[in-house]
């Protein structure tokens, strides 16, 4: 029986022993293969053993530090931390915490420290350390830090308004363009629900769809209205993204841009892609698009009045382009008070409008044509009257091309513009020399002695007596061109700066416009242009020599010069009449046709 009992014990012993070798090969597997480095200490901190992570994360190899005091190899001055840890695992207390500890090379390292006493019942048989390489860790850290400055601080100093929403869409944060844009403080708002905030009632139904629709997962992008803690709307473009984490949506990122402006400045762009930008009526585009509509829809009645101003070259020329978008203005605002509410009026370029008149027959035309009229005659643009050429036509049936009743506008138009134009450019010219007169009266009694000039010189050559009158009409209006010339410089009594006498010099070219628009003035206009031509080719504007240039162009350019030399003038003293007849025979084949100058001298001024 004992030797059953041996035999039995002996056979516990034999199992617990190959436990026991079991449990030691598995913890050994477990020592070698961690990837964290291991190390074992005795009592006094000396390393026993270390495994092969030790190695690879410490550098350090067994045979080098087995027997040396742990502390004295990783710690160092910038670790007095590791001194601490030794006493309290001393002391029986185990240890968890990220260190930096000292690297064979001497690198300190970010390592997640654990370390606990070894104990056996209740006897400490010594210590065991756990680093775990923390250097990817923190690097990874550092940049999720850094990408989190990144990301605050663009979205903080974003200049759109920028809000993050969470999955029931209440606010998480926004950005100061938010807080600027709405009129919020942030802390005013936070896990307030954001439709709550900003969204009016009528458009709360609205807001909600984008709500759902972002939340779902889609992105978002819609022109809308938004409004402010003041309750006053704003016009704002929402962009919408759902912010997503792995598979799964945790909240929503919104931004807010205020389009009030670009909405201001495409409503303008738009205002005038379709309008007349100097007299606010519709334009060409309009209009054509209008006719082509017209046409396509059959509106019967429909009338068209062609209206043209006339005289507006003639006012141009003359008083400048200021003066000639004035006419045109109140040409505009007297079409429109004339018209019928309905009706479209377009500017199609230059001195010409039209109108569209839906639903309105000949007399119904007729009738506003009247009124314009009416409305014309009690406007004026600097002492001229407003004159403006109409005609007009009407499409009865469906038969009829559109653009065949604007011919028949037109045509009637131009026969009323042949007799209506002509009288009103007559005036137009009177009211310029009394406006030149009134600028300078020196200018008035000067034309008043050329034009005196001019017939007594016309009669000593024999010319007929249409012809001098002619000649006498030219006279008095061979300096209306300097109506365009600035009263400074009409009225300076300095000598005039080179600058100055191109400004005068141009008088002989406008006086020819102005006169040119009137049929009946062509030649007093072509003797107008040429007055300051020389004979020997040095004058202006042409340049004409010898008899290129036409005789009453040269009458006039001895009349001209003849009283500017006997006159009093803005500088320099008068000559008498001797020294300025010698001037003139001086001068004869030179400035002046030298058979005229010889016969003015001695038939006109009888010397």
């Amino acid at each position: 029986m004992l030797l059953g009992f041996l035999a039995g014990l002996n056979y516990l012993n034999i199992k617990k022993k190959k436990e026991l070798e079991f449990q030691n090969a598995c913890l050994r597997k477990i020592f070698e293969s961690s990837q964290d480095g291991i190390l074992i200490l005795d009592n006094d901190d000396r390393i026993v053993s270390s495994n092969e992570a030790f190695k690879r994360i410490l550098q350090y190899d067994e045979k080098d530090i087995k027997g040396l005091c742990c502390n004295d190899i990783l710690a160092a001055p910038e670790t007095p931390d590791a001194y601490e840890i030794s006493m309290e695992i001393m002391n029986g207390r185990s240890v968890e915490r990220e260190v930096k500890r000292r690297r064979k090379d001497g690198e300190l390292i970010d390592v997640n420290l654990q370390a606990f006493p070894i104990m056996v019942g209740n006897e400490k048989k010594g210590l065991c350390g756990i680093y775990r390489d923390m250097t990817i860790q923190k690097e990874a850290d550092r940049e999720l830090e850094l990408q989190k400055s990144y990301f605050s601080q663009l979205f903080e100093n974003s200049p759109e308004a920028l809000c993050i929403l969470d999955t029931e869409d209440r606010f998480l944060g926004v950005n100061k363009a938010f807080e600027n844009l709405f009129g919020f403080q942030r802390d005013e708002i936070m896990n307030r629900s954001l439709n709550d905030v900003i969204v009016h009632q009528d458009y709360y139904a609205e807001a909600s769809g984008i709500s759902r629709a972002v939340l779902g997962g889609r992105v978002v992008k819609r022109e809308t209205f938004r409004m402010r803690k003041d309750r006053s709307p704003i016009e704002v473009c929402i962009m919408g993204y759902p912010i997503i984490n792995g598979k799964r949506q945790i909240g929503v990122y919104g931004m807010y841009e205020d389009i009030t402006e670009r909405r201001r400045l495409e409503k303008e762009l738009e205002y005038f892609s379709y309008h007349d930008q100097l007299t606010g009526v519709y334009n060409r585009r309009y209009m054509e698009e209008e006719l082509r509509r017209a046409g396509e829809e059959n509106r019967l009645p429909l009338s068209i009045i062609v209206a043209d101003v006339n005289g507006l070259k003639l006012l141009n020329d003359s008083l400048g382009h200021a003066m000639g978008d004035q006419l045109l203005i109140k040409v505009a605002k007297v079409l429109s008070e004339g018209c019928r509410p309905e009706d479209v009026i377009a500017r199609m370029g230059g001195d010409e409008f039209i109108v569209l008149m839906p639903g309105a027959g000949h007399e119904e035309a007729k009738q506003v044509v009247r009124r314009i009229r009416e409305g014309a005659a009690k406007e004026m643009v600097s002492s001229i009257e407003l004159s403006v050429s109409m005609g007009w036509a009407t499409k009865k049936n469906e038969t009829e091309k559109i653009m065949s009743v604007l011919k028949n506008a037109e045509d009637h138009m131009y026969k009323k513009k042949l007799t209506e134009s002509p009288g009103m450019r007559g005036k137009a010219i009177n009211v310029i020399i009394k406006t030149l007169n009134e600028k300078n009266r020196r200018e008035e009694q000067h034309s008043q002695r050329v034009s005196e000039i001019c017939r007594s010189l016309g009669e000593a050559i024999g010319l007929s007596e249409e012809e001098v009158s002619e000649l006498h009409t030219t006279g008095l209006l061979h300096d209306i061109g300097k109506i365009a010339v600035p009263e400074n410089i009409l009225n300076k009594n300095d000598e005039l700066t080179e600058a100055e006498w191109i400004e005068l010099r141009r008088h002989p070219e406008v006086g020819y416009r102005i006169l040119n628009t009137v049929e009946e003035m062509s030649e007093i206009a072509k003797s107008v242009l040429y007055h300051h031509e020389r004979w020997d080719g040095s004058g202006y504007p042409k340049g004409l020599r010898g008899r290129q240039i036409p005789l009453q162009s040269r009458i006039l350019s001895i009349a001209d010069s003849y009283d500017a030399m006997t006159s009093v003038r803005t500088y320099g003293s008068e000559l008498s009449p001797q020294s300025a007849a010698a001037q003139l025979l001086g001068n004869a084949g030179t400035q002046f046709d030298p058979e005229l100058a010889r016969v003015f001298v001695e038939k006109v001024l009888k010397q």
